[in-house]
């Protein structure tokens, strides 16, 4: 699987098509499942930045509770 990122206007379109499924402890990282079984989690990277910065939603092979 290679890795992909999703940013600005590709993420809030994206957005639209996935159906939240949890939110970690401290509330930064959200996670998503697609329609097609892919999960998503939308995640602050750049935690120097107030508020984290922008949002980046971000493909992974399987969530932290699995």
């Amino acid at each position: 699987m290679t890795e992909k990122i999703l940013k600005g206007e590709s993420l809030i379109e994206k957005k639209k098509s996935l159906q939240k499924v949890g939110i970690d402890e401290n509330g930064w990282n959200i996670y998503y499942i697609a329609d097609n079984f892919e999960k998503w989690v939308e995640e602050y990277p750049n935690s120097e930045f107030h508020g984290g910065g922008l949002p980046q939603l971000r493909l992974i092979k399987k969530f932290p509770w699995e």
